[in-house]
């Protein structure tokens, strides 16, 4: 049989005082095992009851400051959070009553949300009334005009046709020789006159000469402003990654905002594939003809994407990114906050008041598996998923696979595309 070891005084006294530090430094485990060598030297038992307890308490306030942690954070998630850690403790502290607090947070969140998704819509109709009602005053006074400079019709459609396209090319002309090369750019830009796509062609390729991955460059020209405004400005983009001459690019701003698919479409149909989206037809027709002059279009490769709904392999200039890709040229939350430009947030682009960010559409159909999993935790929800749903990024940069419906328009579009900065073929009409 093992002799037990016997301890002198001086030993004992020593382990006392060590778990008397110990206990002091919150370590309570630790002092609890050096008492527990000497239950019977002072009050080391009634010490060592007292480390149970207080190691109870100290797990306790762990999970308590964890808690209270997610919930100082204002955004669904992470009250969400805090109210499954709350739930753990409840009893603790004011643990219940916090639980409450973050389901009406949660409430307010929501609220605002749908509130301010509501308000930008209404004073993007509001612009568009205007806009109409100023266009129709502008046309009845240009049909007047017109009526009473008859015999002049002639002549200013003459001097409209040659004239002012000779006049502007001339200034821009002017500008770029002094060595204002954005200003010539802007002036260039869809002009379509003379040698105008050449020279934007080499001032395209300047603006891209030593690019490099994580650069930021100016190429196209795109609405960036009020909605009322008709000016253009450069856009600026990101270089994701490089393979030779080739660039592959994405806007630093959303640039503008519309939902994924038409609101006609076929609702009995399951096919709400990349392939028949809305943000596709727009990209590859109406955005590419406004952003791009000729010259600019032929630098851009027509790239493979994958229609992750029907499985199959399509061309596009231009395209969203998918969940992956998101990934990897984006891999924080940090890198993957973007905000909107003046233009998009005119048409409904959702901006959330911390931080001022948006929520932007990524490509990928939202995962039927997420969604289920989803529903089981938050059967209240359930109304949300009648509508089919495409995956994107919420404002705090979080990769969101359950996705938003495809009719939602508060999401904004980030173009992404693959450039060739040594491309000198024919232009080829997009199809």
């Amino acid at each position: 049989m093992e002799q037990k070891t016997v301890l002198t005084a001086e030993e004992c006294e020593r382990i006392y005082q060590n778990a008397l530090l110990l206990i002091d430094g919150g370590l309570f485990s630790e002092a609890y095992d050096e008492l527990s060598r000497i239950p019977d030297y002072k009050d080391a038992a009634e010490k060592m009851r007292e480390c149970e307890k207080r190691k109870e308490t100290a797990k306790l306030d762990t999970i308590y400051a964890e808690a209270d942690k997610a919930a100082s954070n204002f955004n669904v998630r992470s009250q969400e959070k805090a109210i499954r850690t709350f739930e753990r403790i409840r009893g603790y502290r004011d643990a219940d009553e916090r639980i409450e607090q973050a389901k009406r947070t949660i409430e307010e969140i929501r609220t605002k949300e749908r509130d301010d998704r509501e308000k930008n819509i209404r004073k993007a109709k509001l612009e568009e009334q205007k806009r109409k009602q100023r266009n129709k005053r502008i046309l009845r006074a240009a049909i007047i005009a017109g009526c009473v400079a008859a015999l002049c019709a002639v002549g200013v459609i003459l001097f409209n046709k040659y004239a002012v396209p000779a006049i502007r090319y001339d200034r821009a002309i002017k500008q770029y020789e002094a060595g204002e090369v954005d200003e010539a750019y802007l002036a260039l830009h869809g002009m379509h006159y003379r040698d105008s796509s050449d020279l934007i062609y080499d001032i395209a390729k300047d603006r891209l000469k030593g690019a490099e991955i994580g650069s930021v460059v100016l190429f196209g020209a795109y609405p960036q402003g009020r909605i009322t405004d008709e000016r253009k400005d450069p856009v600026e983009w990101i270089v994701l990654d490089k393979d030779g001459s080739r660039l592959l690019l994405i806007s630093k701003y959303a640039l503008d905002s519309l939902p994924y698919m038409r609101y006609d479409y076929d609702s009995t149909s399951t096919n709400v594939s990349w392939q028949t989206s809305l943000l596709r037809e727009w990209l590859n027709s109406e955005f590419l003809g406004i952003a791009f002059d000729n010259a600019e279009i032929r630098m851009l490769q027509r790239t493979m994407t994958h229609d992750e709904m029907s499985g199959m392999l399509i061309t596009d200039r231009v395209f969203l990114l998918n969940i992956d890709e998101a990934r990897t040229y984006f891999p924080t939350d940090e890198s993957r906050r973007c905000l909107a430009t003046q233009y998009a947030l005119g048409y409904g682009a959702y901006r959330s008041s911390i931080g001022e960010t948006c929520l932007w559409w990524l490509r990928t159909p939202a995962d039927k598996a997420k969604i289920a999993e989803f529903l089981a935790d938050e059967a209240t929800e359930r109304v949300y998923f009648v509508i089919p749903r495409i995956a994107c990024v919420n404002t705090d940069g979080e990769i969101i696979e359950v996705g938003h419906e495809i009719l939602n328009r508060g999401y904004a579009v980030r173009p992404a595309m693959w450039i060739d900065t040594e491309a000198t073929g024919a232009l080829e009409l997009n199809k």
